[in-house]
Parts: C-alpha cells; structure tokens; sequence
C-alpha cells in the first residue's frame, strides 16, 4: 500500500522532520510512501482544490503567511469536503483552530512533537 502525502508548511526544516518521520512510519508498516511538500500556501489550495482526492494524507500547518491552514481549511470545506478527514493540522498553536471552529473536531499533531506521537495521529487518522 502506498500513502500518498502532501506536506504544506512554509518551514522548511518542518518539511524534512515530517518527511523523515513519515518515511519512518511507512517503513515500519511495510508500506511505501510517496511525498509531496509545499511552502507556497495559495499554490497549495490550488492542489487540494484540483488533485485533493489522490492524497490519502494531508499535513498541514496553521501560521502560514498569506493563507492560513484554517483558512485553507475553510475552503476546501467548500469546494472538496470529502478530503476534510483526511487533514491532520501540525502546530504549536491549536488554540487558533479551537476560536475560529469551535465547534469542530480536528486532527492536530501539536508541535513540539516526538516519533511516537507521530505514528498514533498517523495510525488514528489512517485508521491502521
């Protein structure tokens, strides 16, 4: 089985730890992975907008300048629902979701955050 993962995160060095991790995590599975990672947010919404339903994994970070991982959020709420559940939200901040979507449930990997937290988000949003 392969997981195909986009990664939005306007860090660079959060790109490569999520990266690594999630390498890591397919390895151990005895699956593979295929990764794709972005920093530009608005290039980003236009992905999930026209391809969203090849990604079985979206990781996406919520302080992004010029387009926010909520607001990204927001939109594919609008456009492609189907991939909602497939987002999980990585950030140090999960406060900024919980005040502009209260009364939703999310799938956050709160940084910082070690392997082991990875893989059970991982295993619970991929349900394995």
């Amino acid at each position: 089985m392969e997981i195909k993962t986009l990664i939005i995160d306007d860090e660079d060095s959060v790109q490569s730890i999520l990266a690594a991790f999630l390498n890591r995590y397919v390895t151990e599975k005895g699956m593979e992975s295929n990764v794709e990672s972005m920093s530009d947010p608005i290039q980003s919404l236009f992905e999930l907008t026209t391809h969203g339903n090849q990604y079985q994994l979206i990781l996406l970070d919520v302080r992004i300048p010029k387009l926010s991982g909520d607001e990204i959020y927001s939109s594919i709420e609008q456009v492609n629902p189907d991939i909602l559940d497939r987002i999980m939200f990585v950030t140090g901040y999960p406060e900024d979701l919980h005040e502009r979507f209260p009364d939703k449930t999310f799938n956050i990997l709160q940084k910082p955050f070690r392997y082991n937290t990875f893989a059970e988000k991982l295993d619970a949003l991929l349900k394995i």
